[in-house]
């Protein structure tokens, strides 16, 4: 269990823009995500190889396997992410 003492690790945008950019990481989203060219069947984790950003300002990540979702901006990405659950997980 964790301490209440315990520094977090997701604590500010820039610490997630950090784990995000990171080749390897494992990304957990809050909702299941259908990337492309898998006929429907749905994800919720993504290793990620970093984020692509499109002119108009949205973003997903590009993963190992397969690329995430489009979100129209990296507020709204980062907002989808499980950063909870990615805090218990990453805590041991």
């Amino acid at each position: 269990m964790k301490q209440n003492n315990q520094k977090k690790r997701y604590d500010t945008q820039e610490k997630k823009m950090k784990f995000l950019t990171k080749k390897g990481n494992i990304i957990t989203f809050k909702k299941p995500f259908f990337p492309n060219g898998t006929a429907n069947e749905s994800r919720t984790q993504i290793v990620t190889k970093g984020i692509s950003k499109d002119p108009s300002g949205a973003v997903k990540i590009i993963g190992s396997f397969y690329d995430g979702t489009w979100y129209k901006n990296i507020d709204e990405l980062l907002e989808a992410i499980d950063w909870d659950w990615m805090e218990e997980a990453h805590s041991f």
